[in-house]
């Protein structure tokens, strides 16, 4: 049954529900020029299919300023139909859902996307993650009903404050901060705007693409695969993403910044392993998790004669165990494919029953052997006990159980299935020693041994710290109800508008961005100077057009006189003294300046920012990892060239801070966006495409770096985790 009318609006299909959703699910958003975009997100769902199998949805929009959403139960396949997609075709917009349901009835009324009109507004909206306490979204809507889901309350209250805000994009950023939670949103507005957001811990996974004749933003990489288009970044956390009827591209700032924690399980489980995620393969993290869990078999003299994976997610890892272990791998458990990933099947009966039907033992190969068996992780141990037993039956010598995560300890509220510890049987223990846990774990589902990998290797395995990723489920702080690190605080607060100075030496042609940045109003900032080291240096022209104030103090020495050098950074500094900006961008300025200038500017709190046409790493690596593998970090003058010279795959823009000490184009990167080079490209068609992302990422960083600092954030030494 369907609920009527609530606080004043008109819904369209609106279920009435008996619990609150709670969901981890797959999204995605489509502009294409050819009106297609219907077609385009079925292929970017069928992507990501992996994220969830109980329903998907659609929403385009059409010439009539319409929305309309087709959706149903089951996979992709099933509901978006050739006939489906006929009705919807004809739209450069379209968003899309895959549901994975962790609490309410599997059922059409839960499907998203969700389609909510109030007065002339009308939105679809897409979620993927969780909003734990709605209590004051509830209050600001005047709704006593508590069994209304985080999505549809989230669009309820957009909807409800829409005629409060000039546009949509300040609607969106003056909202978002009221939902204290976990959420990616694919956003769609009768007025032809798609929007993609990300929440201020980028909680959960978003990437942006672009392909021939359109823009994608989606939950993964492998979504942009699917849809030939190439991986361009990540959507930042805070930011959201508004692509327009002609297809132009902008992006904003919301919410009090915070530290990145994205979930830990999305690398180790959710996400599928070809995907390219925070700057890290999927893949090549689960095989290092898996060789770090080797080495501590090793260190606990445990000698197993062969591996056996758990497929799928957990072959990844065995691999690593193999390598590390120097044993073969046996392939003794064949997993059937169409039963889908007990994880995510609903309810824990549900579960049992498809892990009985799901694996079978093939003794051949294990009889008699001492057997390790490699899954990425362990968390209602239905699958664990089950394979343990019918391995050990199948003829096994002996069974380890090894785990390339730690024991799972706590719910998650954050968007995965983990209501209630007591569903975790772990968390019984979680006051043991790491040891205690895994002999009472084993004891638990009847294996010889278990074995799983601590929390600071699990997420060394993925590049990072464990403080670098939200870890709640394996006993780590809650992003939202512990306390998190400070940032360092600006002596003196931004009251007015920022101000921006900008050194430069050529055209200025990326100082013009700002400034048609902030004259089209989507920059709440000034520049307030323009300093020149060439007096023919066109960009004091571009600032003169408009009334801003420009300075040339010629370098006239050589690049080896120091003495010269250092009588010209005084000059510089006395400069920025009297001008007194908030940060110094660096665009197109050919002057290598000393540790004695930056230095000077971090006394004032001014951050110095410089962008650079290749992808560089925030240390002085030697290579970084991209969407097309591994490549050299190109520094200096010449990347252009250097990067077809060398005939990379791949390269980019990287906005970047500059340090004392830090040497030539390294230092913190704020944002850095790739350009894929294409096989019949030349150096100017590639060059171009370098020019437009450059284009874009510049004002795009700027927005981001002032957002950070009206927040009373010191960045200038290099502090703040972007």
């Amino acid at each position: 049954m369907f609920e009527p009318a609530l606080c004043g609006f008109f819904f369209i299909l609106v279920p009435m529900q008996t619990e609150q959703i709670k969901e981890k699910c797959g999204v995605v958003g489509i502009w294409q020029k050819q009106a297609h975009a219907a077609y385009y997100v079925k292929r970017a769902l069928s992507a990501l299919q992996h994220r969830g199998q109980e329903s998907t949805g659609i929403s385009v929009i059409n010439n009539k300023a319409t929305i309309t959403t087709e959706k149903g139960m089951g996979l992709v396949s099933h509901v978006l139909t050739d006939t489906v997609l006929k009705k919807l075709d004809n739209s450069r917009f379209a968003i899309g859902h895959n549901r994975y349901g962790t609490t309410g009835k599997s059922s059409t009324s839960n499907a998203q996307p969700l389609q909510i009109k109030q007065k002339q507004f009308q939105i679809s909206i897409g979620h993927n993650g969780n909003i734990p306490n709605l209590t004051n979204i509830r209050k600001k809507l005047g709704e006593r009903k508590t069994n209304i889901s985080d999505t549809l309350l989230m669009a309820m209250l957009l909807v409800k404050e829409r005629s409060n805000f000039p546009t949509w994009e300040k609607t969106l950023a003056a909202i978002l901060p009221e939902f204290r939670g976990a959420y990616n949103l694919v956003i769609l507005t009768n007025d032809g705007t798609l929007f993609g957001v990300r929440d201020p811990f980028g909680i959960r996974p978003l990437c942006l693409g672009k392909f021939s004749d359109g823009w994608i933003i989606a939950s993964e990489s492998v979504a942009l695969d699917a849809v030939g288009a190439e991986f361009i970044r990540d959507v930042e956390r805070g930011e959201i993403i508004k692509i327009t009827a002609d297809g132009k591209l902008q992006s904003f700032f919301f919410g009090e910044p915070k530290k990145q924690q994205i979930c830990l399980f999305e690398y180790i489980y959710f996400a599928r392993p070809d995907s390219f995620m925070n700057g890290k393969r999927v893949r090549k993290g689960r095989e290092a998790s898996g060789e770090l869990l080797g080495e501590r078999l090793k260190k606990k003299k445990i000698q197993p004669d062969v591996v056996v994976p758990t497929f799928d997610s957990g072959y990844p890892a065995a691999k690593g165990v193999a390598r590390a272990l120097g044993i073969p791998i046996v392939d003794a458990i064949t997993t059937s494919h169409y039963i889908g990933r007990t994880f995510i099947h609903p309810g824990q009966d549900n579960r049992v029953t498809a892990v009985k039907g799901k694996h079978n033992i093939t003794p051949d190969e294990i009889f008699g052997k001492h057997v390790v068996v490699v899954d990425d992780s362990a968390v209602r141990l239905t699958t664990s006990t089950l394979l343990a037993r019918e391995i050990k039956a199948a003829g096994a010598k002996k069974v380890t159980m090894a785990f390339a995560s730690p024991p799972v300890v706590e719910q998650c509220d954050l968007g995965i299935d983990m209501r209630s510890k007591k569903d975790l049987p772990a968390a019984r223990f979680e006051k043991e020693s790491f040891s205690s846990i895994e002999k009472k774990v084993a004891e638990l589902i009847a294996a010889d041994e278990v074995v799983y990998l601590p929390i600071e290797e699990t997420a060394k395995a993925f590049g990072g710290q464990k403080e670098d990723f939200y870890y709640t489920p394996f006993g780590g702080p809650h992003p939202l109800r512990d306390k998190q690190p400070p940032f360092p605080k600006r002596k003196k607060m931004i009251t007015g508008k920022p101000r921006i100075a900008v050194f430069l030496s050529g055209k200025g042609t990326f100082m013009q961005d700002i400034i048609d940045t902030i004259e089209q109003g989507s920059m709440d900032a000034e520049i307030v100077g323009v300093l020149a080291n060439k007096p023919d240096a066109y960009g004091i022209t571009r600032a003169k057009n408009h009334h801003i104030p420009t300075t040339i103090i010629p370098f006239e020495g050589k690049r080896s006189d120091l003495k010269a050098r250092a009588a010209y950074e005084e000059k510089l500094i006395k400069y920025i003294q009297q001008l007194q900006p908030d940060v110094l961008l660096l665009s197109g300025w050919l002057f290598i300046l000393s540790d004695v200038f930056l230095n000077a500017l971090q006394r004032l709190q001014i951050p110095v920012i410089n962008h650079h046409p290749a992808l560089l790493s925030s240390k002085a690596a030697e290579t970084i990892v991209t969407s097309r593998g591994r490549i050299p970090v190109l520094r200096g003058e010449n990347a252009w060239e250097e990067t077809f010279k060398q005939k990379l795959p791949v390269s980019g823009i990287s906005v970047h801070q500059i340090l004392p000490g830090d040497g030539v184009d390294v230092g913190p990167v704020i944002m850095k966006a790739e350009v894929r080079v294409r096989p019949n490209d030349t150096m100017e068609s590639w060059r171009k495409r370098m020019d437009e992302t450059e284009h874009l990422l510049v004002p795009t960083a700027m927005k981001r770096i002032l957002h950070v600092m009206s927040n009373n954030i010191d960045i200038s030494k290099g502090a703040f985790p972007w």
